[in-house]
């Protein structure tokens, strides 16, 4: 790997790239397109792997699914994420000021260019050269040469127009730009992509690339200089007051010191907004990662009144850690200052130990109300899972369960959540109120020795006050940040499953597959003989093994479900041909729909090997055998999404939709017979549905689920009884548009 040049935005004129033409000096070629990706990720802080950048071929480069998947793996590859950006054209200069590090793709010219955006400062990007120095572009330069093949289109119909109109040449340029960002301003520009840390890496670099550490420190730095200035400001005019008269350069020295105190504290509430607001959304990305890593097993084993228990845990847990963390911090400073200004007044050292006993109650009556806090959390969450799970099943206990029955237990629950609540609010009052006010006479108390003595002048109680009422201060931050820290220790005890499980599969890839990132050509382009209605049959057809090449290869599989002596599958082996129409039956629970989640990629075979286009699932990641291989699962492992009707057909496939999407998604749902669904809907694709909307039956769902497999366009499709719910005339149907669309099929069925 080659170290990259930092980013100059010095003067020096040959670094300012402004002319739309001379961007070409500062562009990529296609087949460098992996060492800028290397380059972009060593600018950026993100770390990439020490391996050779890969080199994409001519077919990664024929679409832009195509090259975007291949960017995708590729990325991935190098230990980061590349996301891919999409904006309206009338809002692309705000899309890439804030998109770096980032590549973008440069359309129009005779072979595919690439730009790689570094950073930014005010409206200038920093583009990386493909010699790994940086040019200064202006925002504008860079959208122009995005929208060239876009204006291209609509230029000459424009000058028609303005033409015909009449407008003079003078003012043709504005007419003209005027036009274009009327006809060019909804029109959603893609071919931009985000480099990243992918949610699963190390968290210490996610916080480091996103410099929270460095912003940490400043911010406890700045408050430890405001305080410092602070007391120095009491010191200042306590002196002109002790002395009896008003020194004008000690009280302007003390103007002075209050002043830059103002700026401080401006700084320090900027650094903790933009500190939490980082940390929050690395913490959030990072849980939702984790969720959506979980296996199915895992997830069946939580009810879904656990689930909303830890979504509200993980509201708290960012507000609690960042806040309470930085005011524990902060609060323990100002103990030390106030323990160093104590030692100074008249009672001494004995005066600052008397706060370090007192501190550590604090500490004392902190754990106990952690320990407080755990049981009526316990007991909330408990509650919250019996109350969701009471409302899912609610049909089923009006019908089924005695009336007697209904209420059962929520007497016990709500006494016991009663009595730790208590107990919860006599803690929060004793560290809250009581600690810190109750140390105001504590302090004072502890002046009474020298007072009965006799020792110390004016200045030293006076001194002796000020660290009493400095050391409350700290006390009640104390109080309030240890608080803050225990709700959040508590809350971390329900999320840290989440956030340790997007670290799964983390480990780096072995060398990138040949053919990492491409996309399947489209059903349509190889038609198989086998892909006739009613050629639905079994595996067992020598000729198809001995002419086609195999798709998918099982060498004795087997799987056991988590907590279960008895394996799923055992030792199945299996050769499925490309255009192969396969139907799997068996009895009921005999491991057709594991089958095909170890088909399809969503569950990992414990022994065997499973192959596609003769990589495996760990060469080839998850996500790209998931775009080969498209499932629709059983009914119950299914669900309709809160949205349109569009994205839950095309949520497999892409979105913000392509025109051309919406008008296969109509055609494959009238095929599957859902025309007259479409008709009925007012909104027709666009119609809301969900448990909030539209309300579809169990067999329109079960088309939409089909539907929804067909249009991701994957290589192999498996159904795994998706037909089920279907009156005979409306399967044969939807069994002719699956074996028309379908290059390589496997069906699920019982006998």
């Amino acid at each position: 790997m080659r170290a990259a040049a930092q980013p100059g935005w010095g003067a020096r004129p040959d670094e300012a790239v402004d002319a739309l033409g001379a961007l070409g000096a500062i562009e990529w070629p296609a087949e460098r397109l992996g060492d800028a990706l290397e380059a972009l990720a060593l600018e950026g802080g993100l770390r990439p792997r020490a391996v050779v950048a890969p080199i994409p071929t001519a077919g990664h480069l024929r679409s832009a699914d195509a090259l975007g998947a291949w960017i995708d793996q590729a990325a991935g590859y190098l230990g980061v994420e590349a996301e891919p950006i999409a904006a309206r054209h009338d809002e692309l200069d705000a899309a890439l000021l804030r998109v770096a590090p980032a590549l973008v793709w440069l359309r129009g010219g005779e072979a595919p260019r690439f730009l790689a955006i570094a950073g930014r400062r005010g409206r200038d990007l920093a583009v990386l050269r493909a010699d790994r120095s940086t040019a200064r572009v202006r925002v504008e330069a860079i959208t122009g040469r995005i929208s060239r093949p876009l204006e291209a289109q609509v230029l000459p119909e424009i000058d028609r127009v303005l033409e015909r109109a009449g407008v003079r040449p003078r003012r043709r340029a504005r007419a003209q730009q005027a036009l274009l960002r009327e006809r060019l301003g909804a029109v959603i520009v893609d071919g931009i992509w985000s480099l990243r840390l992918p949610p699963g890496a190390s968290f210490r670099r996610q916080v480091a690339a996103a410099r929270v550490p460095r912003r940490l420190l400043g911010l406890l730095a700045a408050h430890a200089s405001a305080y410092t200035l602070w007391i120095l400001v009491w010191m200042t005019v306590g002196r002109s007051i002790l002395d009896d008269h008003l020194d004008e350069g000690w009280l302007l020295a003390g103007a002075l010191l209050l002043a830059t105190v103002v700026p401080l504290r401006q700084l320090m509430a900027w650094l903790s907004g933009v500190v939490a607001i980082d940390a929050s959304a690395l913490v959030k990305q990072r849980l939702l990662s984790g969720a959506l890593a979980l296996e199915p097993e895992e997830v069946r084993s939580e009810g879904a009144g656990r689930f909303l228990g830890r979504v509200i845990e993980s509201e708290a847990i960012e507000a609690l850690a960042m806040g309470g963390g930085i005011a524990a911090v902060a609060s323990a400073f100002e103990l030390v200052a106030a323990a160093v200004v104590l030692a100074q007044g008249a009672a001494g050292a004995l005066h600052a130990l008397l706060l370090v006993a007192w501190a550590a109650l604090v500490v004392a009556l902190c754990v106990r109300l952690y320990r407080r806090r755990a049981r009526w959390t316990a007991a909330r969450l408990a509650m919250t899972h019996d109350l969701i799970e009471r409302m899912v099943g609610h049909r089923t206990r009006l019908a089924q369960e005695r009336h007697g029955r209904w209420h059962h237990g929520e007497d016990e629950a709500l006494s016991q959540y009663a009595l730790g609540s208590r107990e919860l609010d006599r803690s929060q009052i004793e560290i809250g109120a009581l600690m810190p006010r109750g140390w105001l006479i504590a302090g004072i108390v502890g002046l009474l020795p020298p007072f009965l003595a006799g020792s110390g002048s004016a200045a030293t109680y006076a001194v002796a006050l000020g660290g009493v009422l400095l050391a409350s201060r700290a006390l009640q931050g104390l109080s309030a940040g240890l608080s803050s820290l225990a709700s959040a220790a508590i809350a971390w005890e329900q999320v840290s499953t989440l956030f340790q499980a997007a670290a799964r599969g983390a480990a780096p890839p072995p060398p990138l597959p040949p053919d990492a990132g491409r996309t399947p050509p489209p059903p349509d382009a190889e038609r198989s003989p086998s892909g006739a209605p009613g050629a639905l049959a079994g595996a067992e057809s020598a000729g198809d093994v001995e002419v086609r090449p195999p798709v998918l290869e099982a060498h004795e599989l087997s799987f056991r479900h988590k907590g279960r002596a008895r394996p799923a599958v055992v030792d199945v082996s299996l050769r499925i041909a490309a255009g192969d129409r396969i139907l799997l039956e068996g009895p009921s629970g005999g491991g057709k729909s594991t089958l095909s989640a170890l088909l399809s990629g969503l569950r990992a075979p414990d022994a065997g090997l499973l192959l596609l286009n003769g990589l495996d699932r760990h060469m080839l990641g998850a996500a790209a055998w998931r775009r080969r291989v498209a499932a629709a699962p059983q009914f119950h492992e299914n669900y309709v999404l809160a949205g349109t009707f569009a994205y839950n057909l095309l949520m497999g496939r892409r979105w913000p939709p392509r025109p051309g999407d919406l008008e296969e998604a109509e055609d494959i749902c009238r095929d599957l017979g859902l025309g007259e669904l479409l008709g009925r809907m007012p909104g027709g694709l666009e119609q809301v549905v969900g448990e909030t909307g539209w309300q579809l039956s169990h067999g329109e769902r079960s088309r939409l689920y089909i539907a929804r497999a067909l249009l991701q366009g994957a290589e192999v499709v498996v159904l795994d009884e998706s037909f089920a719910a279907l009156d005979p005339e409306t399967l044969e149907q939807a069994l002719r548009c699956v074996l028309r669309r379908a290059r390589t099929l496997v069906v699920i069925a019982h006998p």
